[in-house]
């Protein structure tokens, strides 16, 4: 078959040993990312399978109708960036494999750096030793603090570890079945939701960005958080309402913050209003960007084009599909 695979931005998947999975197929790697539908109809347009590297592209109607040799998009956990009923209607299949049961370790080792840089403000102190002072200001010690945990899913389970590890109280706020899992693990639950965002010295959201849980955390959520509390984001930028943040961090209440995630990715304009404020630490979505997380991730995506190419799709989330796929696989 011939593969494309977009926006590996570092060429990194033709170095990691899952590569080899695609011996015997034609593989296009593409380092950059476009959005213009005619630019990417254009590098899709030989493809029988695409690879996605997470959410970085997404695959709506008007493009999908425009690559009729497309058979197969291979990527792996949630897919809201993909239209599912243009692929079924088109005869797509989407394999994506959910890997029920196994956290991004790599985004909650991220979480957990994040919280360190802002509890201890380390790039305003390496920014004062590059431009040749010295210490600016004074950090927190996590130990003896409560860290809040919005969102009890895998990912925010290993967060929670990360914590009682570095001596904090852990206490969570989330859907009531999420709630009693927090309980049957033995973690506290706070007893509503203002005195969850109230009484936290830290919170890191771990959520899925679904219709539910968009904009779920409000403006006023934040004003309740301690001036100098920290909130941490690796999950979405859409679990917070738009706009609230910035001016949650203006008004000082949290006091600091640190996120991974943003409204419109990549974000590349420096005179965004995140990027240019003082009490907010920004990585641009590396979650889960490490060679380990990727030859994991990889293997996964890898042998689903694999087993499709053998007749046989695997984690298909629209089986509907496959009574009509398109003629031949290889």
């Amino acid at each position: 078959m011939n593969i494309t695979v977009l926006d590996d931005y570092f060429d990194t998947l033709r170095t990691l040993p899952c590569f080899a999975k695609l011996d015997g197929h034609e593989v296009t790697v593409w380092n950059d990312h476009v959005d213009e539908p005619d630019a990417l109809v254009q590098r899709l347009s030989q493809a029988d399978a695409v690879v996605l590297i997470r959410e970085r592209t997404a695959l709506r109607a008007p493009v999908l109708e425009r690559l009729p040799r497309l058979r197969l998009i291979s990527q792996r956990s949630v897919y809201p960036h993909i239209d599912v009923e243009a692929c079924t209607r088109l005869g797509i299949v989407l394999s994506s494999d959910q890997h029920a049961g196994t956290p991004s370790y790599a985004a909650a080792e991220l979480t957990w750096a994040l919280l360190l840089c802002a509890a201890r403000r380390i790039p305003q102190q390496m920014a004062s030793l590059q431009r040749g002072g010295w210490q600016t200001g004074v950090g927190s010690t996590l130990r003896g603090k409560t860290l809040g945990i919005y969102g009890y899913g895998r990912i925010g389970q290993a967060v929670a570890g990360y914590a009682e590890a570095f001596g904090m109280q852990v206490r969570v706020w989330a859907r009531p079945e999420s709630m009693a899992r927090a309980r049957a693990d033995g973690r506290e639950c706070a007893p509503d939701r203002e005195r969850f965002f109230g009484d936290c010295d830290a919170i890191s959201l771990h959520m899925r960005l679904v219709p539910a849980t968009r904009g779920i955390v409000r403006r006023e959520d934040l004003a309740r958080m301690k001036p100098d509390a920290v909130l941490v984001n690796t999950s979405r930028a859409g679990l917070i309402e738009p706009g609230a943040l910035v001016a949650a961090l203006q008004a000082g209440r949290p006091g600091m913050g640190a996120v991974d995630v943003y409204e419109t990715e990549p974000l590349v304009d420096p005179a965004d209003p995140l990027l240019r404020l003082p009490n907010l630490v920004c990585t641009p979505h590396i979650g889960y960007v490490t060679r380990e997380e990727y030859e994991l991730q990889f293997s996964d995506v890898f042998d689903q084009i694999v087993a499709f190419a053998r007749g046989q799709p695997s984690n298909v989330v629209n089986p509907e599909v496959l009574g009509r796929l398109k003629a031949g696989a290889g």
